[in-house]
């Protein structure tokens, strides 16, 4: 009887040619994580951003104009599952050179990311879920880790294209394990933080963008109205800002050298003042 042919090793592998250079990232675009509460004008403020075309699971865009224009944002109908967004940004052509893809927002994103999970995993037991529970203690999160990557490395290839992506996100409490003490709450954006002992998708998604701004008000006072009160009165002004570098209390942060404030104003909705630190002179370019 004939021998069954070998497994094929496939093509051979052909070693890459490296150099040094310095590591600038000259030309490709720059990764940028905004997040805040309702209402603080996330979407208002990414439409200043360079040449916009946003994705949006939040339809609130659809009301927004341009404060330097007047116009309408430009944007991506019709994308409204986890295959949808990937489909999207596959398309390369969509995004040229100097645009920024706005996510509007990923907070919502990720909950197409676990309806997908829902309709095409089973739980151990061969059932369909119906959360992300069923899977069991932990493991529907630890599920949710591998799709929420994928669009990450999606997006790889449209940054070094030279495209800009800012991902908005609503705001909420997170866990930090603290080793030295007690676990303590911390704003940041609206991604999911279990489990808070491992690696998860708000952490994920934080170590990926170089920029992760909170949009809010100036800090309020707080003052006890009484001796025996258990809560304070906040009192404080409505001035928005922008904090760029990171609290106790919430997650920022910046790759910018020590060129960018720690707070940059956010005063009228046609202040577009962090855009032009990150960016330069907007004047000419496609809104």
């Amino acid at each position: 009887m004939a021998k069954p042919p070998a497994p094929s090793a496939g093509p051979a592998h052909v070693p890459k040619t490296f150099a040094v250079k310095a590591w600038t990232g000259a030309g490709e675009g720059k990764k940028i994580l905004l997040y805040g509460p309702n209402g603080m004008g996330k979407t208002t403020l990414a439409s200043m951003a360079p040449n916009p075309i946003f994705i949006g699971f939040d339809d609130g865009g659809r009301e927004i104009r341009n404060p330097k224009t007047g116009q309408p944002i430009n944007a991506i109908p019709g994308v409204e599952t986890f295959e949808d967004f990937r489909d999207a940004l596959h398309q390369t052509t969509l995004f040229p050179t100097g645009a920024t893809l706005v996510v509007d927002t990923i907070t919502l994103a990720e909950v197409r990311v676990i309806n997908y999970l829902l309709r095409t995993v089973k739980t151990e037991g061969g059932k369909t879920p119906g959360n992300i529970e069923d899977y069991g203690w932990g493991k529907g999160f630890n599920l949710l880790l591998d799709p929420m990557r994928l669009l990450l490395a999606d997006m790889d290839p449209l940054v070094r294209k030279g495209v800009n992506v800012i991902l908005l996100a609503q705001q909420g409490l997170g866990t930090v394990v603290n080793q030295a003490g007690l676990d303590y709450f911390q704003d940041g954006p609206v991604l999911t933080s279990k489990p808070a002992k491992d690696t998860n998708v708000r952490s994920e998604y934080i170590g990926w963008c170089d920029n992760v701004f909170r949009i809010g008000y100036d800090d309020p006072t707080v003052e006890k109205a009484a001796k025996t009160a258990t809560k304070g009165k906040a009192t404080g002004t409505t001035a928005r800002r922008i904090f760029t570098e990171p609290e106790v209390y919430f997650v920022a942060k910046n790759r910018m050298n020590g060129t960018l404030p720690p707070v940059v104003s956010f005063d009228t909705r046609d202040d577009d003042s962090i855009w032009r630190f990150l960016f330069g002179d907007l004047n000419g370019q496609a809104s």
